[in-house]
């Protein structure tokens, strides 16, 4: 990946989608076939026990894989199958940090794995995934 595409890819994937500003998801990092996406946790990301609720988790991983896949292929991709193992939990102000990888990348199909730490490097999820690639060119 040259620097040039780094730098568009880290622009788009914090400020494509108005889901990943309005959750404050950001991308810092990326290499081949390899995305991090990083959270702060805001009291909106809590469930009612004051710790991440389940579905930020959840698409903070599903970001991480997607992004890595667009470090491959600059096409839209999108998810259709996902299974996510919570692991333990995370509470206001915590960084979380998911780092999502391709396993495996077909012809239309792309297998990814994303585990989620908090700054202390305690494992909180994984994430399996596999997407569809599309085809469509990914407008940068």
């Amino acid at each position: 990946m040259t620097n040039q595409l780094k730098e568009k890819l880290l622009a788009y994937g914090t400020k494509a989608e108005p889901f990943t500003v309005h959750n404050h998801i950001r991308v810092t990092d990326l290499q081949d076939g390899e995305a991090r996406v990083e959270l702060t946790l805001q009291p909106e990301s809590l469930n009612r026990w004051g710790t991440a609720h389940g579905g930020i988790l959840f698409a903070l991983a599903d970001i991480a894989a997607g992004t890595a896949v667009l470090t491959l292929r600059q096409e839209v991709c999108l998810t259709v199958n996902a299974s996510i193992d919570f692991l333990d939990a995370a509470g206001l102000g915590s960084t979380l940090i998911a780092v999502g990888h391709v396993d495996r990348m077909g012809k239309s199909l792309c297998f990814c794995h994303t585990d989620i730490t908090d700054e202390t490097g305690r494992l909180l999820a994984t994430l399996r995934t596999v997407m569809d690639l599309t085809g469509r060119p990914l407008e940068l």
